[in-house]
């Protein structure tokens, strides 16, 4: 029988095999390079974890402060990356550990004050991807109904409290799932993580520093301070808006591309806002930004779709680690919806729903109305809907094909949560890890707290604007009525 292969799981080398018998394996030596992956080096090393890691790593309540100082600084490059781009991606722990490195930490000295930056500076994403949904749905005429905004302004930091208090209580309870799915997935049945192998180079370099391989270590350093300075060269001249002129502030190789233009023809109609798209016409010098549709330029293929490429240093990181095969699957949703799915809604004239109308409207009437982004709303209002019915779909399937690893999972807890194997707390020694006995009761008192936390700022909330709509009245009785209308 050969041994199982894939792009998610690798056969162990020989010569790892053989470390892992002898227990000479350890640690970012270069057989742990060479066989992550493979599910035997993680077991291997959980074991040796439970044995050696009381002796080769302790608490450190500076160095845990030290990350936390970091990763609150970075926690707004944090926030505006999530933004951006979509994904909470972190760069603190880069200076964590060139702080560790400075100051020669060990390994696992670096790992503990990254760790607390990395949670330091994630603190803000359930507020990332929470207040601007709540902030357009109040504020941004697309998401308006028939009457008006689903939610009013002044329920908005209301009901943005209401995300940071519930972020934090389903922060705690990942944190005691993630018990449960470190065994899983990191041990059990280790899956890829893009980016990990970045983790693992810059604890190999501060390991290289703390026991004095500065060569090797220099030579790393080198190459990354090279392309971190070179990326940063580079991004600021496509986002930083170094120009301001004509009463607009501008990065300057747009400004380049809006000055470089002879009548309808110029360098803006290629690039505009940091990418580089389809011909989409220029006014004035200014990037239309994308190919506008009309009755009269049907026939033009670009009318229907939208192509366009920015190389972000994260985006680039992570397909570097995907590899070519991954990536292209990533993207094959992309591609499908932009040169199938988009030009189909379009060309067949399909019918949009609008919530400020209450009624679905062919796609093409938005033209004859002002607005030629067809393809935009065709994405925003078709195409964006099947592809969340198709991500819920697909990993809905995934786990289903997984039940029977899953089986054997709940096997494991449920023997765990009797005590039986349990690894929580060994003698002599301390705590390994959390308790899993807290997880149910933490989950009971999630449950009472998220109902009440949401009933008692729902009241609030219908109070507040009950007392903001009478305020709108010049009558002080009406004002009075209002006042009591919750008793």
């Amino acid at each position: 029988m050969g041994v199982e292969k894939s792009a998610y799981r690798q056969p162990v080398t020989p010569q790892g095999l053989k470390a892992i018998e002898e227990g000479t394996l350890t640690w970012l030596d270069d057989d742990m390079y060479n066989n992550l992956n493979t599910g035997v080096l993680e077991q291997y090393l959980e074991e040796k974890n439970v044995k050696e890691s009381f002796e080769v790593s302790h608490w450190n309540t500076p160095k845990v402060l030290y990350g936390i100082a970091i990763g609150a600084v970075f926690s707004g490059v944090t926030a505006y990356i999530g933004l951006k781009l979509g994904l909470a991606i972190s760069a603190a722990w880069y200076i964590a550990y060139l702080l560790g490195m400075a100051l020669k930490w060990s390994p696992s000295e670096v790992n503990i004050a990254t760790s607390a930056t990395t949670g330091a500076t994630h603190a803000s994403t359930g507020f990332i991807f929470t207040f601007p949904a709540i902030f357009l749905l109040a504020s941004d005429p697309r998401y308006f109904l028939a009457d008006g905004p689903l939610i009013t302004n002044a329920d908005t930091f209301n009901l943005a409290f209401v995300g940071i208090v519930a972020s934090m209580f389903a922060g705690f309870l990942g944190i005691m799932y993630f018990i449960i799915f470190r065994r899983v997935w990191l041990v059990e049945d280790p899956l890829p993580l893009p980016g990990f192998e970045a983790t693992l180079k810059m604890l190999d370099i501060a390991s290289d520093v703390n026991t004095g391989a500065v060569e090797h270590a220099r030579a790393s350093l080198k190459t990354i301070g090279w392309w971190t300075t070179i990326t940063m060269g580079v991004l600021f001249l496509v986002e930083y808006p170094l120009v301001w002129a004509n009463g607009k502030k501008m990065a300057l190789l747009d400004f380049l591309a809006e000055s470089g233009h002879i009548g309808d023809y110029g360098l803006a109609t290629f690039y505009s806002n940091g990418k580089i798209h389809q011909p989409s016409g220029i006014e004035d010098g200014v990037s239309l930004n994308y190919t506008h549709w009309s009755a009269d330029t049907a026939w033009n293929p670009f009318a229907y779709t939208y192509i366009g490429v920015a190389l972000t240093p994260s985006m680039f990181a992570i397909g570097w680690f995907m590899k070519t095969r991954v990536a292209f699957l990533v993207n094959l949703g992309t591609l499908v919806g932009w040169f199938f799915l988009v030009p189909l809604v379009v060309y067949f004239n399909f019918p949009i729903y609008d919530a400020t109308q209450q009624a679905s409207i062919p796609i093409q009437e938005y033209a004859a109305g002002g607005s030629a982004s067809l393809q935009m709303i065709a994405f925003s209002k078709t195409v964006r809907t099947i592809a969340i019915g198709s991500i819920v779909g697909g990993g809905m399937f995934g786990l289903a094909k997984m039940w029977k690893t899953f089986v054997n999972i709940f096997g494991d807890i449920g023997a765990a949560f009797k005590g039986e194997g349990s690894q929580e707390y060994m003698e002599g020694k301390g705590w390994y890890e959390w308790p899993l006995k807290h997880i149910p009761i933490f989950m009971g008192i999630t449950f009472l707290a998220m109902i009440h936390h949401f009933h008692r700022r729902w009241f609030l909330c219908s109070r507040f604007t009950c007392l903001c709509n009478c305020f709108d009245h010049d009558d002080l009785f009406a004002r009075g009525n209002c006042r009591s209308c919750h008793g």
